[in-house]
């Protein structure tokens, strides 16, 4: 699923934290989203699934394949879609349920504790397919195998997995449904650095298996360079440099970008692709 945003604010309590941001990922393309703490990274992706606080506001363009999400330059919000957007609550939930995926930075704080592995994983299954109970277990079987995740975790709880085995389940959960497009928003920063890798390059392999296409968000340059192959620098809600990533990393043109770059260097995680 290719991903257009155009001229994007957002602005939170009347400040602005996203000013301006242009994006595009290409149908099949891994893309990243790179900045510092606070630099408004996961706000885009909350507004690319119309997740923001009840008292943001946002203007630009969004679309999400060939649905227009938010549209540039004109109000469009209808009947039940808040202000900014073009389609109501219930059409994002569906989007989001169907054709995005997304896997949230810290697996423990996401996973209902009090619901096993296999029931987890098959919710959204359950809330936008009309599947048999057997066809759901089947599939949720199938996604933990491809996860790397052995038989008996279907019946576990969060608490008795690991941080890397929990992030597999996250990954299982975003994937179930065959999402066209993954936003992955700091998947690894809960994670040793052994386990990052392990964590990327399985979440790399699983969406080019699936052809699908892949916004991922870090402040981490090292991370990145595994998981992307082009990305965008963000500071104070503002893109500061895009390009091929490689090629950020090895010659980083901003001050921002140059921060990002040092840091990365002092990680343990290898930077460069196997």
């Amino acid at each position: 699923m290719a991903v257009d945003v155009q001229n994007l604010h957002i602005a939170i309590g009347g400040r602005e934290i996203v000013s301006g941001v242009n994006l595009t990922v290409a149908d099949g393309e891994r893309v990243g989203l790179i900045g510092s703490s606070g630099s408004g990274k996961s706000m885009i992706s909350k507004a690319l699934l119309g997740l923001l606080p009840a008292e943001s506001a946002i203007r630009g363009g969004i679309a999400l394949g060939d649905t227009v999400v938010a549209a540039a330059g004109r109000d469009v919000a209808g009947a039940g879609a808040r202000a900014g957007y073009a389609v109501s609550d219930q059409q994002l939930a569906d989007l989001r349920g169907r054709y995005v995926g997304t896997v949230f930075q810290n697996p423990a704080a996401t996973l209902n504790p009090v619901w096993t592995v296999a029931k987890q994983v098959a919710l959204p299954l359950r809330l936008h397919y009309n599947l048999t109970k057997a066809d759901r277990l089947e599939r949720v079987m199938d996604m933990l195998r491809k996860v790397g995740l052995p038989e008996e975790a279907a019946g576990k709880y969060p608490c008795e997995l690991s941080g890397g085995q929990q992030q597999r389940v996250g990954l299982a959960t975003a994937l179930i449904t065959s999402p066209r497009f993954i936003i992955a928003d700091e998947p690894t920063t809960a994670l040793d650095s052994i386990t990052q890798r392990q964590i990327v390059d399985l979440l790399v392999s699983l969406v080019d298996d699936a052809g699908a296409s892949m916004l991922f968000i870090t402040h981490d340059f090292s991370v990145l360079a595994r998981a992307t192959t082009r990305c965008y620098v963000l500071d104070e809600g503002r893109v500061v440099e895009e390009g091929d990533t490689m090629r950020l990393l090895a010659e980083p043109k901003t001050a921002q970008t140059t921060r990002l770059v040092e840091a990365a260097r002092m990680l343990t995680l290898e930077v460069h692709h196997d």
